[in-house]
Formats: structure tokens, sequence, C-alpha cells
């Protein structure tokens, strides 16, 4: 499946790696902290089972394994990214918050997720799905690595259709935060790639049907803040 900047995504843990000391600092500016509640909308689709295993992929900093933990339905997480600077900063958060025990972080790619079939009690991703060179075969393995009964949840950037959120979005998008996030991280232009992503990835029934194709069930998605994200949900059955 070919597409936007697959050359550019392949290698886009490098970029990562780059902005690490910088991207919390920065995610929390540039989404005006919006981004903690998206998180726990994302944590309240749990499933209603106890002693969950969950596998975070693109996991970052782990700012979603820290979330995710918070519930007491969740037993362990398994933070996987392909950028080590970013997982270097996860590993200091949860030592320091004294969780080792309950999250660990794990080197692996978000298409081909290293992991044994029927692995997982719940998969997720959160804004890391649209970065992926091939977001189909990466729903494929999930679909693979999830227990029957499990499920996926996918939280991803999205376009509004509401005209004047819209134009106002794009135009935050396009200009003023590539301006802001390419100074504060130093970068030449991490920031201007990355928010091209998101208005190059398809949104709503197109990232469901998607979903539907990998084989997942009773697919749904919930639009959050006028469309400016997405949460996406399926299970397997």
């Amino acid at each position: 499946m070919e597409q936007f900047g697959n050359s550019r995504k392949l290698e886009s843990f490098k970029i990562f790696d780059q902005i690490a000391p910088t991207y919390d600092k920065l995610n929390r500016i540039l989404s005006v902290g919006i981004d903690i509640y998206w998180r726990r909308v994302l944590r309240s689709h749990l499933p209603q089972k106890h002693e969950l295993n969950v596998l975070d992929l693109a996991t970052g900093t782990g700012d979603v394994a820290l979330t995710l933990v918070r519930d007491q339905k969740v037993a362990h997480i398994t933070g996987m990214d392909l950028s080590e600077g970013m997982m270097k900063v996860g590993r200091e958060k949860v030592l320091k918050l004294g969780l080792q025990d309950k999250i660990e972080f794990k080197n692996g790619d978000g298409v081909t997720i290293p992991a044994p079939d029927q692995s997982y009690d719940v998969v997720t991703v959160s804004f890391g799905i649209r970065n992926f060179p091939d977001y189909q075969e990466s729903l494929n393995n999930m679909k693979r690595v999830l227990k029957p009964g499990g499920r996926a949840l996918i939280l991803e950037l999205s376009m509004p259709h509401f005209f004047i959120v819209k134009w106002v979005y794009q135009f935050y998008f396009r200009y003023v935060l590539p301006f802001i996030g390419n100074r504060m991280s130093q970068h030449g232009d991490a920031y201007t790639y990355l928010n091209k992503t998101v208005e190059n990835f398809p949104c709503g029934e197109k990232f469901a049907k998607a979903m539907r194709q990998a084989g997942l069930k009773n697919v749904r998605f919930t639009e959050l803040t006028f469309g400016i994200a997405t949460l996406y949900q399926g299970d397997c059955e």
C-alpha cells in the first residue's frame, strides 16, 4: 500500500530520536494540554476485563502507558517503539514513578509487530499509525496478536469537518506549529514533516474500513474536540 512519504516514514524513528529530549515539553505546549484529555478518553474504552495485558505501539516516551496503568483492570503494559531515544525518556519516567514492574519497553516495529499470535488483550497506538509506512499491514498484525475478545484502540489526529474549525486548524498546523516546533526542538523540519502526515492520512470512515479489512469487528470511531482527533475501536472475536 503506497502512502505519503513512505521512504521517509521508514526512517521516521530517527526523527523521534533527535527530538526526544524536547518532545514531552513541546507536546504539552503545542497541544495546549488537550492530549492529556484524549488519552484519558482512550483509557475509558478499555474492555471490561480484569488482568489486561496491553501492547502500546509507537509508545514514544510512554505517556499512553502511564495513563493506562492507572486503570485497575490493567495488569501489564509493553511499550513498543523503534526510537530508543524516546523510550529512554519513557524508561526514566517509569523508573521515577516506581512502575517498572507494570510497564516495560521493547524495541519493535509497529507494522510487523514482533509478538506471538493471540498474546495481548489490548493493542493501542496513539498519534503514531500515520507515521507507519503501511498502516493496513499494522492493522492486520494488531488483529493477529490480539486474543479472542481483545480490543484495538487507535487514537490519531484527523481533519475537522466544520469549515471555520478546519481553516483555523490547518493554519495552525501548516504555519504556527511547525515554526514553534522546529525552533524549540532545534530540528530543521521535524514538525513540518510530522504535520504533513496528518493531512495525508485517511480518517473517519475511510480508516474504519481499513480496520474492518483487517478482520476487526464492531468497528466504531468517535471524533474528539471538533474532529481534531479521532478514537477508533475494533474488537477481535
